[in-house]
């Protein structure tokens, strides 16, 4: 019962983000620290509508903390490799911005782009401050949206510990876990991003 409520409140949460005039971007980063000692690692994203983008980067900090980056390397994000096979961070935020630009002409949004996180207080900062490297204005703008405090709205105690994962109502949580690699994450994070947004406005 509580998936086909889920999928009826994701459905439901859809029509609504995408109904918008802004372009809301569900994304997660992935780091071994955090913004200005550590590197961004990695960038997943996807649109209202399915498009999805993602970026492996190159470390450019020889700081990091080493309980990020040990959790980095074990979910596939390993030092050595990155520094071969990784895009350069400004590469990468030109093109997040080349493609949420895209998707705000093909689909006619007209109101600002938003960066949405689960913890956007961690997530925005990394990808603001590689905009800032690069001389690159951010499409986001000055600030993330964040389902942390969405959930906040779902009712019940006003208490921030009620919005960690296991503590949300069952048909707002999507089937599987976060298995940080950015790009399914943020696919995750959507799902419970629209069945929020579904609830909300039931």
């Amino acid at each position: 019962m509580a998936h086909e409520q889920h999928r009826a409140l994701v459905e439901r949460g859809r029509e609504i983000v995408q109904a918008s005039d802004n372009l809301y971007i569900d994304l997660d980063v992935e780091s071994d620290g955090i913004a200005g000692f550590g590197s961004l690692l990695s960038i997943g994203a996807v649109s209202p509508w399915g498009e999805t983008f993602y970026r492996e980067l190159v470390p450019t900090d020889v700081r990091y903390i080493e309980g990020n980056k040990e959790f980095c390397e074990q979910h596939g994000l390993i030092r050595e490799r990155l520094m071969r096979d990784g895009v350069a961070p400004r590469e990468a935020v030109s093109d997040l911005a080349q493609w949420q630009q895209a998707l705000r002409e093909r689909y006619e949004k007209t109101g600002k782009s938003v960066l949405v996180a689960f913890n956007a207080s961690y997530d925005f900062p990394l990808i603001d401050l590689e905009y800032k490297r690069a001389a690159i204005d951010n499409p986001f703008g000055v600030a993330g949206y964040c389902v942390k405090s969405l959930a906040m709205a779902l009712g019940g105690a006003y208490d921030w510990r009620a919005t960690s994962k296991s503590k949300l109502p069952l048909e707002v949580i999507p089937d599987g876990e976060f298995t940080h690699n950015a790009l399914e994450d943020a696919v995750y994070q959507q799902a419970l991003h629209f069945a929020m947004v579904g609830k909300l406005q039931s």
